[in-house]
């Protein structure tokens, strides 16, 4: 490797180190060992014209890459590798969120993993260098050139070893089963059963389960009755791409306009509770505590809204919003939607008040459970403690002890 390049993959090691993202010597010395740069080509730039938003493909040479380049591509953030139009299809991840999911699998020599998503490849050859073995890693991608690419890649860098399978995610990878770890790296709308049947007894899954506009970690192990009803708890925060193939979901908590809103707000009052403030600009859900009253509105309503202002409610029919901005409540409609938009800030209210009321939960204070969708979901504990999610292949219960 280049001087420059050696240079500046250390940095963000030493980066990495000192936020926490990396805390095992193990996944360390993964980082260390594994060289992002070469499992990229190019990425895309998402630029605003006059007239619209459009992506803007950036070149580089991976075999001498600029030190620009390269300062890019070894900083912690996200990198669009692929797109459809204007909609981005697969990336190369932030390098923290990579870092502390592995941290989160638990994973060790010996094991068999399983990932969701194969991407570039990065996240591979990394579980390869921690896991020791790059044929103890099996890995699914969905597109048949992204899946190439990234099997060429793995071979050019020492990681021929790894099984990467073309195929749709959601019927895992049965020649390797049983996996003791399951990791998806893609916005997951429902676990499969396909993955459930392929998990060791004592085996966990890590999956980005959509919930709104973000996907929560969810570590998931086999419960009492395994497969039939696996636990889950959230143990961290992400936002991905969401999973294609059949297990693409309409997100039942996105809710669509029709346009006329103003892009001033009608009027803004304090909040009835006090939340972190931010500066203008700002999206209130990089803040922790927003995030936790984010997921009780989850799962507390299915018309949810999120803008670059902030996150709320909205109306099915297009009336008006409701968003918690970076400082207080703002309400948008169009005409005759005045007294809707009031509607909606009331409830946004209450809904605040009932989360305050239950201590201001985070996500990690919730467990799940996963019901098949053949049977009928028991509920039982105090009302306003406990929700149900309908997703594809199973009920979500969702309880706060």
């Amino acid at each position: 490797m280049r001087g420059d390049a050696q240079r500046i993959h250390a940095a963000l090691v030493e980066d990495l180190v000192a936020s926490g993202a990396l805390l095992s010597e193990p996944i360390e010395r993964a980082f260390r060992r594994v060289r992002r740069h070469r499992f990229l080509e190019h990425w895309y730039r998402l630029e605003a014209t006059r007239l619209q938003a459009v992506w803007r493909r950036v070149e580089f040479d991976r075999e001498d890459p600029d030190e620009e380049s390269l300062a890019k591509i070894y900083s912690d953030c996200s990198l669009v590798t692929r797109v459809n139009g204007y909609l981005p299809t697969a990336s190369s991840s932030q390098p923290s969120l990579v870092s502390r999911m592995l941290e989160f699998l638990e994973i060790a020599p010996g094991m068999r993993v399983l990932e969701i998503g194969t991407g570039t490849g990065y996240n591979a050859a990394l579980l390869s260098e921690v896991i020791g073995d790059p044929e103890a890693v099996y890995t699914v991608e969905l597109q048949p050139d992204v899946a190439k690419r990234a099997l060429d890649v793995l071979s050019q860098e020492g990681y021929g070893g790894v099984h990467v399978l073309n195929a749709d995610a959601v019927f895992g990878f049965p020649e390797g089963a049983p996996f003791a770890r399951i990791e998806a790296t893609v916005g997951c709308s429902d676990l499969s059963p396909h993955w459930l049947d392929q998990l060791s007894p004592d085996g966990l899954m890590l999956i980005p389960l959509q919930h709104g506009h973000l996907h929560p970690l969810v570590q998931v192990v086999a419960g009492d009755e395994h497969p039939i009803r696996p636990i889950g708890r959230a143990i961290g925060h992400s936002a991905f791409m969401p999973i294609q193939g059949s297990m693409a979901w309409a997100n039942p908590w996105q809710s669509y306009l029709i346009g006329g809103l103003p892009n001033g707000s009608a009027w803004r009052r304090e909040l009835p509770i006090s939340l972190p403030t931010g500066e203008a600009g700002v999206d209130p859900l990089d803040d922790e505590t927003h995030r936790a009253f984010y997921f009780y509105l989850t799962l507390s309503s299915r018309e949810l809204w999120r803008t670059n202002e902030g996150y709320g409610l909205a109306d099915p029919e297009g009336r008006a919003t409701a968003v918690i901005a970076s400082d207080g409540l703002a309400a948008h409609h169009r005409e005759g939607g005045k007294t809707c938009a009031e509607r909606l800030c009331d409830r946004l209210e209450d809904l605040l008040y009932c989360w305050e009321r239950l201590g201001r939960p985070t996500p990690e204070a919730y467990e799940m459970e996963f019901v098949s969708k053949e049977e009928i979901p028991s509920l039982g504990v105090e009302p306003g403690r406990e929700w149900v999610i309908e997703r594809p292949y199973y009920w979500q219960v969702v309880r706060l002890p």
